[in-house]
């Protein structure tokens, strides 16, 4: 019985950890501390751990990168969040979380970068898939499907 309710509170801590930093995510786009608290809260996952986890620590690196002073350091900051985060997508294709925030890197990225050329994939894979999805991330992808640009009004009926 005691396994049992340590399995359980793991879980419930480890979903209350996921919400906190969708939350932290959410305000790391927008504000230099933010991305600055999202990034020293991942930083010591592992980049062999939770897949989940490491796309949220690899797009970690490229928020950090926005607020990084001086092009190479921004450059290789980026660089190094979109290898982290396309590493992942490679060993987890399925992974409706790490697609998501792929797409939301790559609608933000500067074109620059040339880090856009998922978006459509990303699209349709979160289309077909959402209703599969447990409720508290498809509460997090309507706000990011709502603010989004990339999404058609028809689209966004679908969510």
């Amino acid at each position: 019985m005691k396994l049992l309710a340590f399995f359980l509170s793991f879980f419930v801590l480890a979903t209350q950890d996921l919400s906190s930093i969708r939350q932290n995510y959410i305000s790391a786009a927008t504000s230099e501390q933010g991305a600055e608290e999202l990034y020293k809260s991942l930083e010591g996952v592992s980049d062999a751990g939770d897949n989940t986890m490491v796309g949220y620590k690899a797009a970690s690196l490229t928020l950090k990168a926005k607020y990084e002073k001086g092009l190479l350091n921004k450059k290789s900051l980026f660089t190094q969040g979109a290898k982290l985060l396309e590493s992942v997508i490679n060993r987890d294709a399925d992974n409706y979380e790490v697609r998501l925030l792929r797409m939301s890197i790559q609608e933000n990225a500067p074109k620059i970068t040339g880090y856009n050329k998922d978006i459509e994939e990303d699209k349709k894979f979160l289309i077909k898939h959402y209703d599969s999805q447990k409720q508290d991330l498809k509460e997090f992808t309507k706000g990011f499907v709502a603010r989004s640009a990339l999404f058609t009004k028809e689209e966004k009926a679908v969510f």
